[in-house]
């Protein structure tokens, strides 16, 4: 290895451990929030009000845009590590870093839609736990909302509803569309056309 290539191979090895890094920390911060909401949204329940059980309707939203917006630091961090390892086994001469490989038949694959058809029965645990908490918040969603329907006035109780479903349906709509991939994929070609040869 020429002195070329070690500073090229210290070079990405620096920036891979950078994206290795802001993967684990968007990850803990995604598992957090999830903490977090959910015992928010259970001490909202807990004691209810009008008040405590909007936030609920309207926070389990802005939770699951939050979480998604974390999940797309990590696909960044997780793109820009496979295109890393494949520079660095150039490099080396060899397959010695397979980390992004390993990470994408064990979670999801890079470059592919999240919201697939397996929600038929997930194939990954990954697809499960997205799908239980999509549950999850649901159930708080109509509990909460049937609590409203109860205390609250008809009229006022339906234009919180209709609130509430054009809230959610705007972003549901975005964070779809944003997972299917497109960005994604053309960070991924950005990636190939700087290091020719590399996934």
């Amino acid at each position: 290895m020429t002195e070329i290539d070690r500073l090229k191979y210290d070079t990405l090895t620096r920036q891979l451990e950078r994206m290795r890094a802001m993967q684990y920390a968007y990850h803990r911060k995604f598992f957090g929030l999830l903490l977090v909401s959910s015992l928010v949204a259970g001490l909202c329940l807990a004691f209810p009000s009008r008040w405590t059980l909007l936030l609920v309707c309207f926070g389990v939203v802005t939770t699951g845009v939050t979480a998604a917006f974390f999940l797309h630091f990590c696909d960044f961090a997780r793109i820009h590590a496979r295109a890393l390892e494949g520079r660095l086994n150039q490099l080396l001469g060899e397959r010695l870093l397979i980390a992004s490989q390993l990470e994408a038949e064990y979670f999801y694959p890079h470059e592919e839609p999240r919201f697939a058809p397996e929600l038929a029965w997930p194939r990954r645990f990954f697809a499960f736990y997205t799908g239980h908490f999509c549950a999850l918040w649901a159930a708080l969603v109509g509990y909460a909302g049937w609590q409203l329907w109860r205390e609250s006035f008809f009229p006022e109780f339906w234009i919180l509803a209709l609130a509430w479903i054009v809230w959610t349906t705007l972003n549901l709509v975005f964070v779809v569309t944003w997972f299917q991939g497109a960005a994604e994929r053309k960070m991924a070609q950005q990636l190939r056309d700087n290091f020719p040869g590399t996934h």
